[in-house]
């Protein structure tokens, strides 16, 4: 009999490692229920892209979390936190086991070591919104030269963080990085066991372009377009994420098709490498390659379970 009671499963790393077959395996096996920890699954209508699983899959076994809020909607780490706190209560109280997993790096921080207290403004948060939107690239700079370490770990689109650190930094006079530093992230608020996903780099590579090219395939450009015709603007959120702007500026007729896809490509990985070098900074990962070593997850899992 498992001892399942207070624990719950990780699944993380970088795109493309097998995370979301690993953690349907791991369900079936040992009794679960899967909590995405992807900051873009949330989002409704946005599947292909963000490689949602299938239907029948999501049948087989109960996903949380997916498909749960508008294109329109915010959604962030506190919000994630919040959500799979509830999703991991209920999946306890059914006896299962809770698999989180994602590749999204402050999601599943959040959720394991919770977030750090910092006031919060909503009109000087609203003035640095329009601020960013006059000038993305210079708002960026300008967090970069307020906080470099915290700047360098996301993208110049990511609005919704970039605004934060310098509402934070206003505010408090403190930076992202050094808040972080002072709450420490030393004691999780779980018992989890943590498997990481990684792979060598050219195989990891040849994998992003097959699977690029697979969505492209399964009808990506028809999705962004039916995305459109449902009246939701290019401006929100889960446009701005890898592939859906190269698509965007395609439909547009700004870049032929051809530079299109290798630019998803290219993106794609640059945003594994930035999630690898995430994930090497966290503690107590136990690296693994999937499919290649599951016997030695399950053995590792199982042993966690029954501890």
């Amino acid at each position: 009999m498992l001892s399942n009671t207070r624990k719950i499963i990780a699944v993380t790393g970088p795109t493309c490692t097998g995370k979301s077959a690993l953690s349907v395996d791991l369900a079936q096996r040992f009794h679960g229920e899967i909590v995405n920890g992807d900051s873009m699954q949330v989002y409704k209508h946005f599947d292909i892209g963000t490689a949602k699983p299938d239907p029948g899959t999501r049948k087989t076994i109960p996903h949380h979390l997916i498909d749960i809020i508008e294109p329109s909607g915010t959604f962030h780490a506190a919000l994630f936190k919040e959500s799979a706190d509830r999703a991991i209560g209920e999946i306890w109280s059914r006896d299962r086991v809770p698999v989180v997993v994602g590749g999204t790096g402050l999601y599943m921080k959040a959720l394991i070591y919770g977030l750090f207290k910092a006031p919060s403004d909503s009109l000087l948060r609203e003035r640095l919104r329009n601020e960013y939107h006059e000038d993305p690239l210079g708002f960026y700079e300008k967090v970069k030269k307020t906080d470099r370490e915290y700047a360098m770990r996301i993208s110049h689109r990511d609005r919704i963080r970039l605004v934060r650190a310098m509402e934070v930094y206003i505010l408090t006079g403190m930076t992202v990085t050094s808040l972080e530093k002072d709450h420490g992230f030393r004691e999780p608020r779980y018992n989890v066991l943590k498997i990481g996903l990684q792979s060598e780099r050219g195989e990891l590579y040849a994998r992003i372009d097959r699977r690029v090219d697979e969505m492209l395939a399964a009808g990506w450009v028809e999705e962004v377009k039916g995305i459109l015709s449902m009246g939701y603007g290019e401006e929100l959120k889960p446009f701005s994420s890898i592939g859906y702007r190269e698509i965007l500026l395609y439909i547009k007729d700004s870049i032929r098709y051809e530079d299109m896809v290798k630019d998803i490509k290219k993106h794609t990985r640059h945003y594994a490498k930035r999630q690898f070098t995430w994930f090497a900074k966290e503690k107590d990962i136990n690296w693994f390659q999937y499919p290649e070593d599951t016997a030695r997850i399950m053995n590792e899992v199982r042993g966690f379970l029954l501890e």
